[in-house]
């Protein structure tokens, strides 16, 4: 059979077509295959429903969209695989390497530092302890990766790195590194707040079980009452959430207050509140963030004063303006909205000429 110029058209057609289409997902062992159909899941021994949904869409603009399913799932041996028992083991080393690093990427040191504060299980936690205390998962839900706008990264600096290094990767570092500078957590202070007080902090009951002292089941109710918390509630972006207190660059460091390497322990009080306070003293770090203002007679005296001393001078002035509002129409001045003002006339009392 002849070869025409249609069929020649068509071959370019569909060739430009294969060329034009997007990258497959990093999916090399296509678990997508079987995931990708919305339901399914099943049904576990309580009765609950678990999907085992994946969005291949979603997936792909998040963090861990270039790490291939089994660098998380390595109990994984076979394909298809029986029913997973196992969690997944975040220090896990991954098959790839992050720009200019030269060692694949692991979570490892972030883990370490994790097992050593107050969150991490410890070898003697009771199973219920163990339960209770929150995991990587809980916090770090996979977030989505949004891209910065290429007006948005310092433009001058950028073109010096790209004499050297190739646009895409050095672009993707740059970008990441300056996020990750510029603010120690992606979420909002509100955002913050809601994670630690939701489910555990909040949770009273559930917190006996770590036998904390009374404070510290009062710790959402006095934060949410001290100058931090009324701020972050009206909407602040600067001040001080949990994680500005207790925790470090690290995040997953929060420890005891008697431990040496807290940042709230005594020795170490000066520094963390020099992170937002400029003038800081040993006199300073005497206030008590988490004052109960019930039980403390001299901050509720105060707290009483400064009540009084609102909704007095609140109710001062509504006064004064009904006060002032009365004596204008007793003398014979107008009420009326014209030309900028609601008074017009002149008064009773105004001595002739």
């Amino acid at each position: 059979m002849p070869k025409t110029p249609l069929f020649y058209g068509l071959l370019i057609l569909l060739l430009s077509l294969a060329v034009s289409l997007p990258a497959a997902a990093a999916d090399k062992e296509n678990c997508l295959m079987c995931h990708k159909y919305l339901q399914l899941g099943r049904i576990d021994e309580k009765g609950r429903k678990i999907s085992y949904f994946v969005s291949e869409n979603i997936y792909n603009k998040t963090v861990h969209r270039n790490v291939p399913c089994r660098d998380c799932h390595t109990y994984i041996t076979k394909l298809p695989h029986d029913l997973v028992t196992e969690e997944v083991n975040c220090s896990n080393e991954c098959h790839i390497k992050p720009p200019f690093s030269q060692e694949n990427f692991s979570h490892k040191k972030i883990v370490e530092a994790y097992n050593k504060s107050v969150h991490g299980i410890k070898p003697d936690d009771p199973p219920d302890v163990k339960q209770a205390k929150p995991y990587c998962k809980y916090c770090h839900q996979n977030p989505l990766f949004m891209k910065v706008e290429e007006k948005y990264i310092a433009g001058k600096t950028l073109q010096r790195c790209l004499n050297c290094h190739e646009r895409e990767g050095v672009t993707k570092a740059y970008t990441h590194i300056t996020h990750r500078l510029g603010h120690k957590t992606s979420r909002s202070p509100q955002e913050v707040i809601q994670l630690c007080s939701k489910n555990c902090h909040e949770n009273v009951e559930m917190m006996k079980k770590f036998k904390v002292s009374k404070n510290t089941l009062e710790a959402v109710e006095t934060y949410n009452e001290s100058i931090h918390g009324k701020a972050v509630a009206l909407g602040s972006e600067e001040a001080a959430d949990c994680l500005s207190c207790h925790a470090t660059h690290l995040i997953q460091d929060i420890k005891k207050k008697d431990d040496p390497e807290s940042t709230i322990n005594p020795k170490n009080l000066i520094k963390t509140c020099k992170q937002c306070h400029t003038k800081v003293n040993k006199h300073f770090i005497k206030i008590d963030v988490h004052s109960n203002v019930e039980e403390n007679l001299l901050l509720h005296m105060i707290n009483v004063g400064l009540t009084f001393a609102l909704y007095g001078t609140f109710i001062g002035l509504v006064g004064l303006m009904l006060f002032e509002t009365y004596g204008r129409k007793k003398d014979g001045i107008k009420w009326m909205l014209k030309k900028g003002t609601t008074w017009r006339g002149l008064s009773r009392r105004r001595p002739k000429d």
